[in-house]
């Protein structure tokens, strides 16, 4: 990757830091872009793309901490930006996906360090050598080759797309893949988990509401439809939409069109739809769960992501991947896994699919300690076993390896953010043979 291809967001409402910061990290041959609000950062996060974003704590509408439970970090490293008497704050950002923070006052040699710092975790992390990667989709079995090649072929037209896998196989990815692919450069992506959003709320997130529509309506609320504009909404569980809802959903894509709750005016509906489920679809049918008329409209086309135990060639190249990402991380250094530790994870089951090796990955990591090599007791799993058991024990020293990573190894700090005294956490490190 160029350092040019590295996106970078800037969100400050302050003119004067924007521009500075702008400028340096331009200079330094960084893509940048810039919001003045956590509203417009927002809009510019859900497009995807960004691969670094400093993010000032405190904004005029929303904190940084609202901006990150609203937007995707996975594939993000976000560094919030606060004043010392916000540290506590700042900590609790990270623990929901931010990467670090930085204090202000701080000189623009500081930023360009750190965007160097994941410009280059970034580039290490895309070197791969054992497979295949296309936007951080790492495999190297002709399954899952195939499933990108099909959403490749189909990105471009306007055919509804079902994507159908187990939890944790990588559905959004491919919805975003999609999207990549299919020129929606500048237009917005809207996922929507309807599983996680309660069926009563989910209506008025997807079409709004207008001001007085019911108890509570205080302003008009515009919803994802209408804010997708010509860009694309994944609807991600569709399978877990109430029946109700999928009445209006199926009218909706007849029709192209949609009225906010309590409003009379039409709007259009332009956006591409993609949709998931980890559920066979039509045994909902079967069952009266779910409208066959809605399935139809749905799987224009089918995409099939299979599990990660029917792919056993790509465990060995994901967990390469995953130890890389995290060995940085967390500053491992020299780390490897032993020829033990991959037969053990080649036998799991892996009924979590990417997800779970994702997390066993980590925690492994940070298990490890000092050694170079992690070995197959190291593993938190056991074979043949559909669950991760990983004791007290080494939980607590997991948690207390975090802490200390998080907080740039401050004992003060890590000790408050684990709401422990420092004798306690300096008891604990030795008891866990912790040395720094």
């Amino acid at each position: 990757m160029n350092k040019d291809e590295f996106k970078i967001l800037i969100v400050d409402d302050e003119e004067g830091m924007r521009e500075g910061l702008e400028k340096a990290l331009l200079l330094e041959g960084f893509s940048v872009q810039t919001a003045a609000n956590a509203t417009e950062a927002l809009q510019k996060l859900r497009k995807g793309g960004f691969n670094l974003a400093f993010i000032d704590y405190k904004l005029p509408d929303l904190d940084g901490i609202e901006i990150i439970k609203r937007c995707e970090t996975e594939l993000l490293n976000i560094i919030i930006i606060t004043a010392f008497a916000s540290i506590e704050n700042a900590i609790a950002a990270m623990k929901l996906g931010a990467s670090d923070y930085l204090i202000k006052p701080f000189s623009n040699k500081e930023i360009i360090e750190i965007a160097c710092k994941y410009y280059k975790q970034k580039s290490m992390i895309g070197e791969e050598n054992h497979g295949h990667s296309t936007d951080n989709f790492i495999y190297t079995s002709e399954s899952m080759k195939s499933v990108v090649e099909n959403a490749k072929l189909i990105a471009g037209s306007p055919i509804p797309v079902l994507i159908e896998g187990e939890s944790g196989t990588g559905k959004e990815m491919i919805a975003r893949l999609i999207y990549k692919e299919g020129g929606f450069d500048g237009k917005p992506f809207i996922g929507i988990n309807c599983a996680a959003i309660p069926s009563e709320l989910l209506e008025s997130e997807l079409f709004g509401y207008e001001k007085g529509a019911f108890s509570g309506a205080h302003q008009t609320k515009i919803g994802k439809f209408e804010s997708a504009g010509a860009g694309m909404v994944f609807l991600d569980e569709i399978g877990d939409m109430s029946i109700d809802l999928q009445a209006k959903l199926l009218r909706v894509l007849e029709e192209k069109s949609f009225e906010r709750i309590g409003g009379l005016k039409t709007i259009p509906f332009h956006a591409r739809v993609i949709s998931s489920t980890n559920v066979d679809l039509r045994d909902y049918i079967q069952k009266g769960i779910f409208r066959s008329d809605l399935y139809f409209r749905l799987k224009g086309v089918q995409i099939h992501i299979p599990a990660l135990r029917e792919r056993d060639k790509d465990i060995e190249v994901l967990a390469h991947h995953f130890l890389d990402h995290y060995r940085i991380k967390y500053q491992k250094g020299v780390l490897e896994l032993s020829a033990e530790a991959l037969r053990k994870l080649k036998r799991h089951s892996w009924p979590g699919n990417v997800r779970e090796l994702k997390h066993v990955i980590e925690s492994a990591v940070l298990l490890a300690g000092s050694k170079k090599k992690i070995l197959s007791e190291d593993l938190p799993i056991e074979s043949g076993i559909d669950s991760i058991r990983i004791n007290v024990h080494e939980l607590e020293r997991a948690s207390i390896m975090n802490a200390l990573v998080e907080n740039h190894f401050n004992r003060s700090l890590a000790a408050k953010s684990l709401q422990i005294s420092r004798k306690t956490l300096y008891s604990k490190m030795k008891r866990y043979s912790i040395e720094f």
